[in-house]
């Protein structure tokens, strides 16, 4: 079996699938200790055999709301050597689809706190022994403990107070760094119960909320509550820290979420960052290694004539290299692109062709050359 090579232990509750599943991968292939529970035994063990090929993994399935289970799991944590951090992730949505407050069941609502704020305080007893120095404590939380959604008053309630027990907490323990962090809309199996039968395809998926939680995990920030995409933004000053510079291009769409579907989910780019101010939204897509191309005015003419038949292009056009341009063309135009020409071989013979996006940018897609040939005009 694979040894860890990180001192760090980590505890993950609702660690099968989701944001769980997801921060113990990335914690994993830092080689992080992990301690993973659930509910659902099957998925799991799945989950605990995929992980222990990168590190030291112990799956133990049971319910938090049990004390018998939060006894086993601090057992573990004895025998483990301790936690540098405990992640309380764990969580119940209720009744499906919500019913309003004056409709809600109290035998079921006492069951949505005692999952989703009784739990984790009673986790985090169980466990207190065996909390190293510094330890970093993250619970999960939601924009619906401090927002006002019809339909969401039992368990946006129940997030509630889990995020004031959570300052209290961070205020009785100065030693330790507690964090309550909304990880945003995800794409998840609670979420898709909270909303049945409707797509949310959407909503990111929760790896857009890792870095987040991992720059909380792995530094420290001051206790206190958090969103975690927009901590997304210390990992990516973390990450080109050293590097030269980086090309970004800004578009400005008088649709975003046409365009934020067609980038996202067209080309599968993943989402680094969102916000949502009064000022405004915005979002930024990991585009992987950009290149900056310059053409004079007959150059882009003649590229526009060869991909378009016509001219098109106005001062910004954006090129992507992609594995296959026709199945690429095919998903974009599901979400809205358009093809301005039929796919074409460039000068270098190369398969390339012309969309127009929803926002009317122009969008070039062509298959990088072979190992040897000249690389190809975008």
């Amino acid at each position: 079996m694979p040894t860890s090579t990180s001192p760090h232990t980590a505890l993950i509750t609702g660690a099968s699938r989701g944001l769980g599943l997801a921060l113990a991968r990335a914690l994993a292939a830092q080689g992080w200790t992990l301690i993973l529970d659930a509910r659902g035994a099957d998925a799991l063990e799945a989950a605990r055999r995929e992980l222990a090929a990168h590190t030291h993994v112990v799956a133990l399935a049971g319910d938090v709301t049990d004390p018998a289970h939060r006894q086993a799991l601090a057992a573990t944590a004895r025998n483990l050597g301790g936690l540098d951090a405990v992640i309380n992730n764990a969580s119940i949505l209720g009744p499906s689809p919500q019913p309003a407050l004056l409709d809600y069941p109290l035998d079921v609502l006492a069951q949505v706190y005692l999952a989703n704020t009784i739990a984790p305080l009673a986790l985090l007893q169980a466990v207190r022994t065996h909390l190293r120095p510094n330890a970093h404590i993250l619970n999960i939380t939601s924009d619906a403990a401090i927002e006002p959604y019809e339909g969401w008053g039992g368990y946006g309630s129940s997030k509630a107070a889990l995020e004031q027990l959570t300052n209290i907490l961070a205020a009785e323990h100065p030693e330790w760094r507690v964090y309550w962090v909304d990880p945003g809309d995800m794409r998840t199996a609670l979420h898709q119960q909270a909303f049945p039968g409707e797509d949310i395809s959407d909503r990111p998926l929760p790896e857009t909320s890792v870095p987040g939680l991992l720059a909380l995990l792995t530094t420290d920030f001051p206790s206190g509550r958090y969103k975690a995409r927009e901590l997304n933004a210390a990992t990516e000053i973390a990450d080109a820290a050293g590097a030269g510079c980086e090309l970004r291009v800004a578009l400005t769409v008088p649709d975003f979420d046409a365009a934020a579907r067609m980038y996202r989910e067209g080309f599968g780019l993943p989402v680094t960052r969102e916000w949502n101010t009064p000022e405004g939204r915005g979002m930024l897509l990991d585009a992987g290694r950009a290149t900056l191309e310059l053409l004079d005015s007959a150059d882009s003419a003649y590229t526009d004539q060869i991909e378009a038949g016509r001219r098109v292009s106005g001062p910004v056009r954006l090129a992507f290299a992609v594995g296959d341009v026709a199945a690429t063309a095919a998903a974009l135009a599901a979400h809205g692109a358009t093809a301005e020409g039929p796919p074409v071989s460039s000068s270098w013979g190369n398969p390339s062709q012309r969309l127009r996006a929803v926002d009317g940018m122009q969008l070039t897609l062509f298959h990088p050359p072979v190992e040897g040939e000249a690389e190809p005009e975008g």
